[in-house]
């Protein structure tokens, strides 16, 4: 039924060629941006999303490229792990890291698909200074060891392809420094639109 009425629409509109108007500009955003229920008990600070940021990638036509969340994939929506052990040793063994660099390898693949039809993309944006995953502290311009698990393996990755993008950790848990994350996102993807 709907297949037909789209069909006569467009018949109606005369309409013979189908108008493309991507912006061919993206940002990898790590899941619980977009769902805030990918966090962990008690970690929520938006009911669903953190909308400043998804307002910012349609404001500036940006889309996104959502990184799975590195502590469901390995441990589930419960985090199951061992008595005492802490989401972030959890991450932080061999069948972790083994997880967040298939993770990081299919990224780092989707990227290259895009860039290689020509696409950019403008930035990574990780997560809270104390996601096991997601955390992103960069030193001179790398993810330092205290990031992540997930990003220290993305930024390997990605080093290994030669493929530089900034990487930026959206502090939410803080509101200034949620404020000062808006910005940056804001700058970048100004200066890249009018690039």
């Amino acid at each position: 039924m709907f297949k037909f009425l789209y069909k006569k629409l467009f018949e109606r509109m005369d309409h013979t060629q189908t108008c493309d108007n991507r912006s061919k500009r993206f940002v990898a955003v790590i899941e619980c941006i977009i769902n805030q229920n990918a966090r962990d008990a008690g970690a929520a600070i938006f009911p669903a999303m953190n909308w400043p940021i998804l307002c910012l990638c349609n404001q500036y036509n940006v889309g996104i490229l959502q990184i799975p969340c590195p502590e469901i994939r390995f441990l589930g929506l419960v985090r199951k792990r061992q008595p005492g052990q802490s989401i972030r040793d959890a991450l932080d063994t061999d069948e972790g890291r083994v997880c967040c660099r298939k993770i990081s390898i299919d990224i780092v693949n989707r990227i290259e698909d895009y860039t290689n039809q020509g696409y950019r993309i403008l930035a990574i944006l990780g997560g809270n200074p104390k996601s096991p995953g997601c955390a992103i502290h960069c030193e001179n311009g790398e993810i330092s060891p205290n990031s992540g698990v997930l990003m220290q393996e993305l930024q390997g990755e990605l080093l290994n392809r030669r493929i530089e993008i900034p990487f930026k950790g959206i502090r939410d848990s803080d509101p200034e420094m949620l404020a000062r994350d808006i910005e940056w996102v804001r700058e970048v993807f100004s200066i890249k639109a009018a690039s």
